[in-house]
């Protein structure tokens, strides 16, 4: 199905440049009103660049080592991906489709590594890594040696948080690690390297290991194998349990682009705690309709298939209660990689794989699930995004057919008539075609008021939302730093051996940890879920407002119609008045529109003011009394747990005032960068459709008076010439025709007409 309908994408596509081409081609004819030509010619460039730049986008999803990577080789069909990239990597692998192997490597700039390392040493423990310089920069030799040593030499407890190593820490020795490798790769013009052909397989070395892949902002893979198509990108995303709740922010910001989600599970755990929590972010989100589930299964791990099928109606039941009658597909990536790529397998996969194929009612079971996938993968991209993005354009190159067939029959029917009669059709005509000028100028007008008043409306809604006292999100920030408690009693066993400013850090590693993971799994799928629910309010009004006219629209195309009966012309085909917007994706896709990135407010701790939570002189101050005062050891210690708990404080205090202004600052992006924008693309949208239904009715024919009454002229010539365009129109309107019904056959082939 997926092929069909790239053929008749394809068959668009070359209909579209047929027509421009044509089109262009015409302009050595006398002008006779050859303005519109133009106008269609725009058109048909304009559906052939929406064809050549939509993307469909999927995203593959799920826990850490659940076989994501390893079932998108199997969908490419070869080893494209590293297999098992590092928790600390915050990389998103996109692929798609390519005349031959290319990887793209975006790069972070110096500025976002140096802003990343600063947010990653905030209340940093010891000062002997700062630079004499106003801030630390990777690039001076002598701050990463400072650096190095003062992690060095801190204590292994500071970098744990939870039980195990601290993101920051794995961050910071990262990039130190890595600097050697990628310094003369970034450049402040140039943040991408490019590995094609025999060096594709490099990129591997820099997504596969931490201390390079820290540096990588994006990863783009292009391939000349597998059945994907041209305008298909998969994307393998991070694996949704990192411990760093930064990566979860940025899968977000990936998924709200995406057409449809993919999770994998694995056969080994199933559906774990870290799943059912990922999957209820989506579905706060808002995203939850579009999505399959795959149950990576590894042959190795099941005595048996009643096993296996005991695990999936286990997992069917538990996915149940995030989403009714999920779509739950059970088959082996590996086996499936393995299979398709046999000839370039390793002794031991093929063992492994000979092995395997000795399992048939595994393998039956596998391949039957995997073709069950397939088909419902297809199925699923084709009705509800192919179909929309190619009928789409088929209806607009319908008006182009048809404006090119009414302008010819307009332009023979004046030209074979006396100069009275061409005078007397063109006075109609013009005088409709101002009717409908009017209406237009009306509908222009109405949705551009409409435009100011959803903005002001806009306004009001996402300042009450974002409001620090009566809005949720802020204020329930806010209480949730403000109500969050430690208990110190777990760090009483470091309160001898370690310095104030030590335990102060471990303090606000915890701390950060639960603030970040709040914002992540909490407050952003809530703003996520608000901006598109507005999005969708601004679509619903806009078509509310434009669809009365519609009555308008049909009524002056009538009156058109019928003064063309009247004389005899030639009669356009009405081609409807639908007055409604495409798939808003695409729109933001033309646009070049997205959401601020989720992820912007959780660098609130770059804000955060050293001097005001280090309680600046209180530990040394009290070291000199309890000497004076020869305080006992437990007293000692009750001092200091209690400067720890008044840093504490000042820290949640200077985090409240830094997260609000971040906040805020986002707040002004989602509305003057993004909604306000959006509300501005979808009313040219509106416009634009009307204008182009009006095409057909905006031929101009009062150049062809004065060829009626010039003798000189070799009208015969120009007949021929109108008569050929009109043959050549009918002929793309048949081909037109003919792609509408291939779109509708293909669909009712699956039941979906």
């Amino acid at each position: 199905m997926m092929t069909s309908f790239y053929i008749v994408k394809d068959d668009l596509q070359k209909l579209c440049t047929s027509i421009s081409t044509f089109l262009a081609s015409q302009r050595n004819l006398p002008d006779v009103g050859l303005a519109s030509f133009k106008e269609w010619e725009t058109i048909c460039q304009a559906i052939k660049k929406q064809l050549d730049e939509n993307i469909i986008r999927v995203a593959v999803v799920g826990a850490i080592k659940s076989g994501k990577s390893t079932f998108v080789n199997s969908l490419l069909k070869a080893d494209y991906l590293n297999r098992g990239a590092g928790v600390v990597t915050s990389i998103v692998t996109r692929i798609r489709k390519g005349p031959y192997l290319k990887a793209k490597l975006h790069f972070k700039s110096w500025d976002d590594v140096n802003e990343e390392m600063s947010r990653a040493l905030t209340l940093f423990p010891t000062h002997a890594w700062e630079s004499d310089e106003a801030r630390f920069d990777i690039r001076r030799d002598s701050d990463r040696r400072a650096l190095a040593t003062a992690l060095k030499n801190i204590q292994p407890n500071l970098l744990l948080t939870n039980g195990v190593r601290n993101t920051n820490s794995i961050l910071i020795d990262s990039y130190l690690k890595g600097y050697d490798l990628v310094k003369n790769i970034i450049t402040s013009d140039n943040l991408s390297k490019v590995y094609e052909d025999d060096l594709f397989g490099e990129q591997k070395t820099f997504v596969g290991s931490d201390h390079l892949a820290v540096y990588l902002k994006d990863v783009l893979l292009e391939i000349n194998d597998g059945d994907m198509g041209k305008d298909i990108e998969i994307a393998d995303c991070q694996g949704s349990d990192s411990p760093n709740p930064l990566h979860l922010s940025m899968i977000q910001d990936y998924l709200l682009k995406t057409h449809l989600i993919i999770y994998v599970i694995s056969s080994r755990t199933g559906l774990r705690q870290a799943d059912m929590r990922f999957l209820s972010i989506i579905r706060n989100m808002g995203i939850l309709e579009n999505i399959l589930f795959v149950l990576n299964s590894d042959f190795s791990e099941h005595e048996t298939l009643e096993g296996l099928n005991s695990l999936v109606d286990r997992t069917r039941e538990d996915l149940s209660v995030i989403l009714p009658d999920p779509d739950v597909y059970i088959f082996s990536s590996l086996y499936n990689l393995f299979k398709s790529s046999y000839k370039s397998m390793s002794q031991r996969d093929e063992m492994r794989f000979s092995q395997w194929e000795s399992e048939t009612s595994f393998i039956a079971f596998s391949d039957a699930e995997t073709q069950r996938f397939s088909t419902d993968f297809s199925s699923k991209l084709v009705e509800e995004h192919y179909s929309l993005m190619v009928k789409n354009n088929i209806e607009r190159l319908s008006i182009v057919s048809e404006s090119l067939v009414h302008w010819a029959d307009i332009h023979q029917e004046v030209l074979g008539g006396d100069a009275e009669g061409a005078a007397s059709l063109i006075e109609k005509m013009t005088h409709h075609q101002q009717q409908m000028t009017q209406i237009a100028s009306l509908v222009k007008n109405t949705l551009e008021g409409a435009s100011r008043k959803i903005n002001q409306n806009l306004k009001q809604t996402i300042d009450r939302f974002f409001d620090a006292r009566n809005g949720t999100v802020v204020k329930d920030m806010v209480a949730f730093i403000r109500n969050f408690q430690l208990n110190f009693e777990t760090y009483e066993s470091s309160l001898d051996s370690s310095r104030f400013t030590e335990m102060l850090y471990m303090v606000f590693q915890d701390f950060k940890a639960a603030v970040d993971s709040h914002l992540a799994e909490t407050i952003h799928p809530r703003i996520v879920k608000f901006i598109r629910e507005e999005e969708e309010k601004i679509k619903s009004h806009l078509e509310s407002v434009a669809t009365p006219y519609a009555s308008m629209v049909e009524e002056a195309m009538s009156d058109y119609e019928a003064s063309m009966a009247d004389t005899g012309a030639p009669q356009p085909k009405n081609l409807g008045n639908r007055m409604v917007l495409a798939d808003l994706k695409a729109l933001k896709l033309r646009e070049k529109l997205s959401l601020p990135p989720v992820e912007t407010t959780m660098r609130y701790s770059a804000r955060i003011k050293t001097e005001a939570v280090m309680h600046l002189g209180l530990y040394s101050v009290m070291k000199v009394f309890q000497k004076l005062l020869k305080k006992t050891e437990l007293r000692q210690k009750r001092r200091k747990q209690k400067a720890l708990e008044d840093g504490f404080r000042r820290m949640k205090l200077e985090t409240v005032r830094s997260i609000s202004d971040q906040f805020r600052d986002y707040q002004e992006n989602v509305k003057f960068q993004y909604l306000f924008r959006l509300t501005d693309a979808m009313v040219h949208e509106l416009n634009d459709v009307l204008r182009e239904r009006f095409q057909v009715y905006f031929t101009d024919a009062s150049k062809m008076i004065e060829m009626v009454k010039e003798d000189h002229l070799d009208k015969g010539r120009i007949k021929e010439s109108l008569q050929k365009i009109g043959e050549t129109a009918r002929n793309y309107q048949t081909q037109v025709e003919r792609l509408r019904e291939d779109v509708e056959s293909i669909l009712n082939q699956n039941g979906k007409p």
